[in-house]
C-alpha cells in the first residue's frame, strides 16, 4: 500500500471505505448545511464571512436576489475544507462501527483467484 502522508482524498477514501465514507461525509455536510442555513436565516454577513476565506462576494442586493438557501450553500461549499479533515479523521471509526474493513491497494488483484 502507497503511502500518501495523511494526504488522502475523498476519492482515495471512497475506494478504500466505501459505504462507510459516505456514511460519515454525508451526515457531516448536512449539519455543515443546517449550520450555514441557521446562521445566514440569523442574518449573519455571510459576505464578510466568506471574504475572510479568500471568496468575494458582490455587495448590494445579493442576498435578496439569491435568496437563503443559495447564500447558505455557497458557505457550506467555502466551508469544505474544513469538513474534510473531521471526515479523514471519522471514517476509520465509523468503518469499525459498522464492520466495514478497508480495501487495500495490495487485496485488489488478489481477491481474483476465488
Amino acid at each position: 500500500m502507497k503511502k500518501n502522508d495523511g494526504g488522502e482524498s475523498a476519492k482515495d477514501l471512497l475506494k478504500k471505505y466505501g459505504v462507510a465514507y459516505l456514511a460519515t461525509s454525508i451526515p457531516l455536510a448536512i449539519v455543515s448545511f443546517t449550520i450555514c442555513y441557521a446562521l445566514v436565516d440569523a442574518g449573519v454577513d455571510v459576505a464578510s464571512l466568506l471574504s475572510n476565506v479568500g471568496i468575494t462576494v458582490q455587495a448590494g442586493d445579493t442576498g435578496e436576489k439569491v435568496g437563503t438557501f443559495a447564500i447558505a450553500y455557497a458557505a457550506h461549499k467555502a466551508a469544505s475544507p474544513i469538513r474534510f479533515p473531521p471526515t479523514v479523521l471519522l471514517t476509520p471509526v465509523v468503518a469499525k462501527l459498522i464492520g466495514k474493513e478497508p480495501e487495500s491497494e495490495e487485496d485488489a488483484p488478489a481477491s481474483t483467484g476465488n
